[in-house]
């Protein structure tokens, strides 16, 4: 499958080789379909959590959740300096971009409060919906259309499922797709980010935002070490680049945001995407929502912020990075030279 980011053609092998390691078709090992197919559906949630403790006890993250790899490769040589200080429209040097994961009933339901929050610093966001795993107030999705908010589709039932095999998926797909066409949605993202790229071609999307640029929490952690986004075959895929609020949350029991402030200066600095997955089933406490509050007020503070829905990012890129018109990458370079 064919991709296309902006540095493909300086060192396109490279680039390949890591937007394709654990990024475009990671494999499920025995283990994996064992524990999806046969047992996870019978384990009690609390006897999952304590098997997900016991790994992320072995787990040492790189500092700040940053893997400088790219970047300083990107930094180094002259036309990658050269391409990233053209990326965006003058006068932005980074963008930002909010995402909820909605997987619970409860989760949905707390979706109206913090649209209200957002509101209050002039947020946006996408809400990725759960289709077939709980009931889908109708009302809800008016709500978020109302307030320019995004919908977009979160897998099928969350069950981890979804990619055990071609033909699962390709089952799923169809039943996908008809919720898609139904809820006017354009996004995508995987139940605990699985995700092969190949297969989800077959899914009528603009975009996906099941990869990351580094996360070694997740069940594929590898990441595409890109804190851009890039052309996956027919759609544009958008890496998060902050680690999820279960991981900052739970995981590492931190009580501020901190270590969001902290990455997203590093992205501003690379002028990356500040690309946040959250959870309204993990914002269910008042101290939770002041920490989102927290950050979004540093966020939509920094200089040079360009706020942007998932499906405007991904049409940003398509049209200034995409297949249709590879030209504009030259003529960045000309200009700059």
């Amino acid at each position: 499958m064919e991709y296309i980011s902006p540095f493909s053609v300086l060192d396109a092998p490279r680039v390949s080789s890591w937007l394709s390691e654990n990024g475009f078709a990671p494999r499920f090992s025995r283990a994996h379909r064992l524990y999806y197919s046969f047992l996870r559906p019978f384990l009690p949630i609390r006897w999952r959590q304590a098997i997900q403790r016991r790994h992320w006890l072995r787990i040492r993250p790189l500092p700040d959740f940053v893997d400088p790899e790219m970047v300083h490769w990107v930094q180094t040589t002259d036309h990658g300096r050269r391409i990233i200080n053209h990326l965006y429209p003058k006068p932005f040097r980074f963008v930002y971009t909010l995402t909820h994961d909605v997987e619970t009933a409860e989760g949905l339901a707390r979706v109206p409060e913090i649209i209200r929050l957002e509101q209050r610093f002039g947020i946006r966001s996408s809400w990725n919906i759960v289709p077939f795993k709980y009931p889908v107030d109708e009302g809800v999705l008016r709500d978020i259309r109302a307030a320019g908010h995004e919908i977009g589709v979160h897998g099928f039932n969350h069950d981890g499922r979804l990619f055990v095999s071609h033909r699962e998926f390709d089952l799923r797909a169809r039943r996908i797709n008809e919720i898609l066409d139904r809820w006017g949605a354009v996004g995508f993202r995987a139940p605990m980010v699985h995700r092969q790229l190949e297969w989800m071609q077959a899914l009528n999307v603009f975009y996906d935002a099941s990869c990351f640029d580094y996360d070694v929490y997740q069940p594929f952690p590898g990441g595409v070490r890109s804190i851009w986004p890039f052309i996956a075959g027919k759609f544009v895929e958008l890496p998060y680049t902050l680690p999820q609020d279960h991981t900052v949350f739970i995981v590492l029991n931190h009580r501020d945001a901190t270590l969001w402030k902290r990455k997203t200066e590093w992205l501003i600095r690379n002028h990356g995407v500040v690309l946040l997955v959250t959870h309204p089933d993990y914002l269910d406490r008042p101290e939770r929502l002041n920490i989102y509050a927290d950050f979004l007020h540093f966020l939509t503070n920094q200089d040079g912020g360009w706020h942007l829905l998932p499906r405007e990012l991904a049409a940003f890129w398509h049209e200034h990075w995409g297949r249709a018109d590879r030209s504009n990458l030259r003529q960045t370079i000309e200009r700059s030279e």
